[in-house]
């Protein structure tokens, strides 16, 4: 049987299929209402994505985990996540995305809140749902952002950064964040650019001193600087990176395992095998056919449920 999956999983800028869109501050609201083509397909965005839910119901699909989704919801999306979304009724809500190197200035960027969030949202095993006062303090909040976003006045741009920080820090607080690791407010310069760094290169396999040249820093200072602001040293983010785009390509696309160890910067297939077996107990080849039997009774489910309504 033929696959319909693409060789690339499909990555997504701030304007595309939105029409609300504020390139100067790298802001998009817009009402989940609004039809966007590609909501659908599994994707990912070079953006971050916060999705408010005030009505309907649905399914929220994240990597390889699935989360029902309600009024009260409330998902964070950092960028390059892989997901995707099915709806059973219309869903209602705002999606708020943002890019924070233009929404923010350098000095006030949010960067350990944004990683925390970005932590929580891989590791969470249930999205967030909000209820009673908690609701309607959320509810409110995407309600004055959406008529800030819309209005001329004046200090219109520093009312946008400390509303949309306000939704951030409130998504933090109920989630309450990752395992409280961090020493500092903020993370040093040297961490930021690492974790850019390695975000944009797609889960490539480089060694560490790939990173130490590419930043043009002191090995010693680079090590010490992220293990202390993260708990995880270099080596093991870039290992944790590579594994999860192994499985998203996998999962998503229809590269072949050769393909695949080369799109990663593995010297050889044999030596991507090695390594995937290692961290996950199988192989890349016995992982893609879990994922395809998982996909197909997926599918199966979703035609039973037609034929009952329509019987």
């Amino acid at each position: 049987m033929a696959s319909n999956k693409p060789l690339k999983i499909p990555l997504f800028r701030l304007a595309s299929g939105r029409t609300q869109v504020d390139d100067r501050l790298g802001i998009s609201l817009q009402k989940l209402a609004q039809r966007v083509p590609f909501r659908h397909i599994p994707h990912r965005h070079d953006f971050y994505h916060v999705a408010w839910i005030e009505a309907g119901t649905g399914t929220f699909i994240q990597d390889d985990k699935s989360y029902p989704i309600e009024a009260g919801s409330l998902i964070f999306v950092p960028p390059g996540q892989v997901h995707t979304w099915e709806s059973r009724e219309a869903l209602h809500g705002y999606i708020l995305s943002f890019e924070p190197t233009l929404l923010f200035s350098q000095t006030d960027r949010p960067y350990r809140l944004l990683h925390e969030l970005a932590q929580w949202s891989a590791t969470a095993k249930s999205q967030i749902e909000v209820k009673g006062s908690a609701y309607d303090l959320l509810r409110t909040k995407f309600e004055d952002l959406a008529g800030e976003f819309c209005t001329t006045e004046e200090f219109r741009d520093e009312m946008l950064r400390t509303e949309i920080t306000s939704i951030l820090i409130s998504l933090h607080r109920l989630c309450r964040g990752p395992a409280k690791i961090e020493i500092t407010d903020h993370f040093h310069p040297l961490t930021n650019r690492f974790l850019a760094l390695l975000e944009k290169e797609e889960g490539k396999f480089y060694r560490a001193n790939h990173y130490v040249s590419a930043l043009s820093v002191d090995s010693r200072a680079f090590v010490n600087a992220v293990l202390s602001e993260t708990g995880k040293s270099p080596s093991v983010w870039i290992r944790d990176r590579t594994l999860l785009e192994a499985r998203r390509l996998l999962t998503y696309t229809d590269l072949t395992i050769s393909e695949v160890a080369y799109r990663l910067n593995f010297r050889n297939v044999s030596y991507f095998v090695r390594f995937y077996r290692r961290l996950t107990g199988i192989s890349p080849g016995a992982a893609r056919a879990r994922s395809t039997r998982s996909t197909l009774a997926q599918g199966r489910r979703k035609v039973s449920k037609v034929r009952k309504k329509v019987i």
